[in-house]
């Protein structure tokens, strides 16, 4: 007897729980969350990339050049583009809400504590 095959919205439960607690650095998920996504939304998975960027049509990091105004250049990075259609930059959330994940689409509604890197003051150096 051939094994059950899961319905969307058992395979979507199971994407909710594998990831409404991930808290770690964007870097250390973004590729997995998005390749998983995809699959979830029966979509093809970005392509690998090549050296040549005009080859890079739906990669993961795709290489950037960016003129500062001053006539310098640097190569920058997009963490997932599809030429024609976007581009996608990870950002790992930046506030500290009690029961909320990435899948509470009420949250905005909520008051929001923030976290992140103190700022020096203007004229006493302290942090704040």
């Amino acid at each position: 007897m051939p094994a059950p095959v899961a319905t969307d919205d058992q395979l979507i439960h199971t994407f909710v729980t594998r990831w409404e607690t991930s808290g770690s650095a964007e870097r250390a998920n973004y590729t997995m969350f998005l390749t998983e996504l995809c699959d979830l939304l029966h979509v093809p998975r970005p392509n690998p990339s090549r050296p040549d960027d005009r080859d890079n049509d739906f990669v993961f990091e795709r290489s950037v050049p960016m003129d500062d105004g001053d006539g310098n250049i640097t190569i920058g990075r997009i963490d997932l583009y599809k030429r024609g259609c976007f581009v996608l930059e990870a950002k790992q959330g930046s506030t500290v809400q009690t029961g909320a994940n990435l899948f509470d689409l009420d949250s905005a509604d909520r008051p929001r504590a923030r976290r992140g890197r103190p700022s020096a003051g203007p004229s006493t150096g302290t942090w704040r």
